[in-house]
């Protein structure tokens, strides 16, 4: 065998053998991973090694050496032998299975692995990766009397200095993974006996490409399916409900019986595809409009969300709001206004003053899916209850243009199955959109904005410049959305 089936193999095995077998002898198919995925996985790295804090003064197995899972697993024998307490990305070969757990520490002459997790809460699959660990260093390390998973404490607040046995919370595996060792045994003969066989395994592609995480072969299996008609492409519809289309040889939206439809939001998609042009309800969208009263602007909030906590009194994972964009028109032109919240200091309640200034003399405050400004404004009236009355004015003005676009009141083709404002961007205003910026998600900005803890000035002072961007292209394309929606009742 090339090389030891890891963790993260076996759970693609779990998921799909085909899956598998791709990850284990073909990794160029591999589609590129996204620069969201990226951020997301260096995230998880970081809290992995801000854990380390709890089990201090151990030796990192990967550190000073090449990337040589072998060298790693001798390494690693060597530092038990010595003695050595706790060892970090501490690596185990069994049978041609290799785990490398961030923290191995000794207590009382008793080995106990603790692995880390970027989350508030365990998942099935989280449980599932850790015991498949415990199959494999149980059998190098029979001292191993427990496996735990470290997950950020949902209940803890920052208050004076971060309490690191307070921030991760512990929970134990062992009841399960105790229980499945047989299971991993007989799972991981499986996966040995796929590889041997020495050819792609035959399997069609389903909801199993998404569960528990979506496929890195996307590319490869669904390159038949890249027909913007495909049944594949519908929205608001369950991944299930389109591969029960899709297995039953309804490849294409306009193969659909329209009359089978119950739901408008799918409905519309296959009006639209059918005859290749966009569908709008314009009575309905007619009387969304008229509840809007000028003068008019549009908002956007960008948050940042650190897992761990920065500011005084805020919880992992906690929504900071630190930019907000507005556009309007004066006298036919368009006007836009950002403020920026230095990341060193907790400014929210000047962030809240500012929001309440520049909107206070608008009737009428256009959004684009006002969930996360909405929640973040409940938050600021948590926060400043002498605000209350001024927030709840603010929310009162609130205009949802997400809305006509949810109940299936306009689509367009080429919106493809989606239905947020980045899919109806270039359709609104072909010239201005989001693909020229540096800044593609409001994930990419949440870590941009985090990125300002590390730069120099002149650095920060860019990428402030590329968040703004980003933000006030949401708040303009938003406020276009609107003229855009009364152009077609005019036409």
């Amino acid at each position: 065998m090339s090389s030891p089936i890891s963790k993260s193999a076996f759970i693609k095995a779990e998921q799909c053998l085909k899956h598998f077998y791709l990850y284990k002898n073909h990794p160029y198919l591999r589609d590129s991973l996204s620069k969201e995925k990226q951020l997301i996985f260096k995230r998880g790295t970081d809290v992995g090694i801000f854990a380390q804090q709890l089990f201090p003064n151990g030796i990192d197995v990967t550190v000073g050496e090449k990337r040589d899972q072998q060298l790693f697993a001798e390494k690693t024998k060597h530092l038990i032998a010595q003695g050595v307490s706790t060892i970090y990305e501490a690596t185990f070969i069994f049978d041609d299975l290799l785990v490398m757990v961030d923290i191995l520490h000794k207590h009382e002459d008793k080995w106990i692995a603790y692995e880390v997790k970027s989350s508030l809460k365990i998942t099935e699959t989280y449980v599932k990766d850790a015991c498949f660990q415990y199959y494999v260093i149980k059998n190098c390390l029979p001292d191993l009397t427990d496996f735990n998973l470290l997950t950020l404490n949902p209940k803890y607040t920052l208050e004076g200095e971060l309490d690191i046995t307070k921030l991760f919370k512990t929970t134990s595996v062992m009841k399960d993974a105790l229980k499945n060792v047989e299971y991993f045994a007989h799972k991981t003969r499986i996966a040995k006996l796929t590889l041997e066989q020495g050819k792609i395994p035959d399997i069609k592609i389903g909801t199993h490409c998404f569960q528990p995480y979506e496929c890195d072969f996307l590319g490869t299996c669904w390159k038949n399916t890249n027909d913007p008609s495909s049944v594949l492409s519908l929205g608001k519809l369950t991944k299930q409900a389109m591969f029960d289309l899709y297995d039953s040889n309804i490849k294409r939206i306009d193969e659909i019986d329209i009359n089978t439809i119950e739901h408008k939001e799918v409905k519309i998609q296959v009006k639209a595809a059918i005859e290749q042009k966009e569908q709008i309800y314009q009575q309905e969208i007619g009387l969304f409009i008229a509840d809007i009263q000028q003068p008019i602007c549009s908002l956007d909030i960008e948050v940042w969300m650190p897992a761990i906590p920065y500011y005084q009194g805020t919880k992992p994972f906690q929504q900071i709001p630190f930019l907000f964009s507005m556009i309007n028109e004066e006298e036919g032109k368009i006007q836009k206004y950002s403020y920026f919240k230095p990341i060193e200091e907790d400014y929210r309640k000047e962030f809240l003053e500012h929001i309440l200034l520049m909107t206070k003399n608008f009737n009428s405050i256009l959004m684009f899916d006002k969930s996360l400004e909405e929640t973040i404004l409940n938050q600021l009236a948590e926060l400043f209850p002498e605000y209350r009355n001024d927030i709840a004015t603010l929310k009162s003005k609130i205009i949802d243009l997400a809305e006509p676009i949810r109940k299936g009141n306009y689509y367009h083709p080429d919106m493809k199955g989606n239905f947020t404002l980045k899919s109806i961007a270039p359709i609104v205003n072909q010239e201005a959109g989001f693909h020229n910026l540096d800044v593609q998600s409001g994930i990419s900005a949440m870590y941009m904005y985090e990125s300002l803890l590390e730069q120099n000035p002149i650095e920060g002072e860019h990428i402030k410049e590329q968040l703004m961007e980003y933000c006030e292209m949401d708040a303009l394309i938003t406020y276009q959305l609107l003229n855009f929606f009364k152009s077609k009742l005019d036409s």
